[in-house]
């Protein structure tokens, strides 16, 4: 039998993931469109009740982006210049509907080819926060995604958030979609 959950703390979801494989829902604007009208085969996680992985916050050493984080929420954040790529790039993000609900770890996770947020967060050395029951990994963003739809996410875990070093998020940056 397919399992649906909403889980509102990190840790609830973290040992869902821990028990078997779901499907991690967030913003679902590639979840959905994948799914189109065939059944359910995965049990879906949906982590749009843990409020605390939506936000940007910073702290001595890195700026961080929070899984649930939308591209709206990035473009309205005070960021420093360096940034700025990464927020042209927001809103190159489908249309503005899709901005305000999709994830910016979303996109991350989904490994598109054609992904506007990655060349951006490349540049800026980003990180990404990957959690499971018995461990936190901090992974380069070059090497959590592996392929076109593949990435480094291993069972039982879940991105938490992405990553910026300061040292990284300095200058300025500007992005053009071709």
């Amino acid at each position: 039998m397919i399992r649906y959950a909403k889980p509102t703390t990190i840790d609830e979801a973290l040992a869902l993931l821990g028990e078997a494989p779901w499907r991690i829902l967030a913003g679902g604007t590639d979840f959905y469109p994948t799914q189109g009208a065939k059944p359910f085969r995965d049990n879906v996680l949906d982590i749009n009740g843990l409020a605390t992985l939506r936000g940007i916050a910073e702290t001595d050493s890195h700026w961080l982006i929070g899984a649930r984080t939308t591209w709206t929420d990035l473009v309205r954040h005070p960021l420093p210049a360096a940034f700025d790529a990464l927020k042209q790039a927001a809103r190159e993000v489908g249309s503005v509907q899709i901005q305000n609900v999709a994830s910016v770890a979303g996109n991350l996770c989904n490994a598109s080819p054609a992904a506007d947020g990655v060349p951006a967060l490349l540049v800026l050395d980003a990180e990404v926060e990957l959690r499971s029951l018995a461990t936190v990994r901090h992974l380069p963003l070059e090497k959590f995604i592996l392929g076109n739809r593949r990435t480094d996410l291993q069972p039982g875990e879940m991105v938490t958030a992405i990553r910026v070093p300061k040292q990284a998020a300095t200058g300025t940056s500007a992005f053009v979609k071709l």
